[in-house]
């Protein structure tokens, strides 16, 4: 019995270290953590709770565990599974017991109902391993199957450590939540495939780098300076999501804002037209330093992220008048869209802050489908059965209020600032598409300006926040320095709202 258990615990230790001498090399130079000690950054008490796999490949001692780290730990006291490739074993490319093991992890996740994390550090599909188990009914393909099955069920996160084209490139945009490495990259081809089939010349960065998919492609939700900043960013994302979607959010206890309600009224610019960071404003509402902001970097007119509001888990779904006036633009229309939908999955109530001259109009726009894109953030808007508030900040023109739970749309409550507008278009703009014949025929510059201003003045009128109020357009009117209050009062009183969406199969809205 001594000499059995003996050679289980040599071999699992000899496991356990990893790749060969060479592959340690390649990982050092690159300055990147062993997968195990990758792992003790992420985990209580910096260890894993169960490990399933460990043997697979054993009688080759350069395929230890086959490049991959799979189980089981605790976050915050919460089980969480994993996988990590293992960079040392062949540049963690998959092979057919890899790739089992990644089913595998999954397979567990849908079946506990407990939130899974992708530690991804793969240069691809092992090439040299050619055969059915890339393309068979369990194979690494499959792998993509259950991340799409698993989709709204249980929270999957993501965090991209190095070079990742070809199949691998797909776990990281399935996640739900993905944090890129500074210096890593993702894409569909590698720029030698890139170069080889369209005869393009580019670098990985260039291709598909972190900055890119930041900033332009909006596949990346955050960007980690080191290996511990990416760890402390997925700690404080599961400290904001539930372990499945039939589970509510974690409640926290209540913290005071950073910035005090007293002041939003300074916050808030008096002029309709002038320009403010909305984040700013934010702090004033939510609990201190719990804004999450989510794809920080790309579509800056829509802010959107985690937050909590006397304890309160929200997702918080902004305009930003700081970046092209809070239009909504069809990069904003998409990232509007994901996040009011990953919050519905996943029970967190919405909270939307209006102040949009609505969609934006132009060429530029309609070829990038702004139509088409604009109604999956109102569809979404429109189907999120969650508690949502909306709160009319300042303008709200034309189908923008739509996409931001404006009053047709059923929010819960729909409460306004006394610097709301809600409109079908601005003044400027509306004075111009009704009376531009009429202006035409004022050849007198000055008492065209004044016929003009008095025309201004009577559009607004009609869209006076008062006489709105007095019409129940909204539901109430508040004071700038209550909003916190104020939300918090209906995020209890909807807690256990609970609505059932007409029988169908599924939307065709995609």
């Amino acid at each position: 019995m001594g000499d059995r258990q003996d050679r289980v615990r040599s071999t699992q230790e000899k496991i356990k270290k990893g790749g060969p001498e060479k592959g340690h090399k390649k990982q050092l130079d690159a300055s990147k953590l062993f997968v195990r000690d990758r792992l003790k950054l992420f985990f209580d008490r910096e260890e894993i709770r169960t490990e399933f796999g460990l043997m697979a490949r054993n009688w080759n001692e350069e395929l230890a565990a086959d490049g991959v780290v799979c189980g089981s730990g605790e976050i915050s006291g919460r089980s969480v599974f994993f996988t990590a490739s293992d960079y040392t074993v062949k540049a963690g490319s998959i092979g057919q017991y890899h790739g089992e093991k990644l089913i595998r992890a999954q397979e567990a996740a849908i079946r506990a109902r407990r939130p899974i994390l992708y530690l991804i550090d793969s240069s691809g599909a092992r090439i040299e391993e050619t055969g059915g188990h890339h393309v068979d009914k369990r194979g690494a393909g499959q792998l993509f199957y259950y991340h799409s099955i698993m989709s709204g069920s249980v929270p999957q996160v993501g965090v991209l450590y190095g070079t990742c084209f070809a199949g691998t490139a797909y776990t990281p945009v399935f996640c739900d939540l993905l944090i890129m490495m500074k210096d890593s990259s993702m894409a569909i081809a590698s720029p030698r495939m890139v170069e080889m089939v369209i005869g393009q010349k580019t670098t990985p960065d260039e291709l598909g780098g972190a900055k890119m998919h930041a900033e332009v492609s909006g596949s990346a939700h955050f960007i980690a300076e080191s290996e511990l900043d990416a760890a402390k960013i997925v700690k404080k994302i599961f400290s904001y999501l539930p372990d499945n979607s039939e589970e509510k959010p974690p409640r926290y206890p209540e913290e005071e804002p950073e910035i005090s309600p007293d002041t939003l009224d300074e916050i808030i610019p008096p002029d309709a037209n002038k320009p403010y960071s909305i984040q700013k404003l934010i702090s004033a509402v939510v609990d201190r330093r719990s804004f999450l902001e989510v794809k920080e970097h790309y579509a800056k007119e829509l802010a959107v992220g985690f937050a909590r509001i006397k304890g309160q888990v929200v997702g918080i779904v902004a305009n930003n008048p700081l970046y092209k006036g809070g239009a909504i633009f069809p990069e904003s229309s998409d990232k509007g869209a994901e996040f009011v939908w990953l919050c519905d999955a996943y029970q967190i109530p919405l909270v939307y802050l209006v102040d949009t001259p609505g969609f934006m109009v132009g060429t530029q726009v309609e070829r990038s489908a702004i139509l088409k894109r604009g109604r999956k953030f109102i569809y979404a808007t429109s189907s999120a059965t969650v508690p949502r508030i909306c709160v009319i900040v300042r303008k709200s023109y034309g189908a923008g209020i739509y996409a931001m739970s404006g009053p047709a749309y059923d929010p819960d409550v729909t409460l306004a600032l006394p610097s709301a507008e809600i409109a079908v278009m601005g003044p400027e703009a509306a004075i111009n598409a009704v009376y531009f014949n009429h202006l035409a025929q004022i050849t007198d510059p000055e008492e065209r300006a004044k016929v003009t201003t008095e025309l201004k003045e009577q559009y607004r009128q009609g869209y006076d926040i008062f006489k709105l109020a007095g019409e129940m357009v909204v539901d109430e009117l508040i004071d700038p320095s209550q909003m916190r209050n104020e939300i918090s009062s209906y995020l209890e009183l909807f807690a256990k709202k609970s609505i059932q969406l007409p029988p169908r199969r599924h939307s065709t809205i995609i």
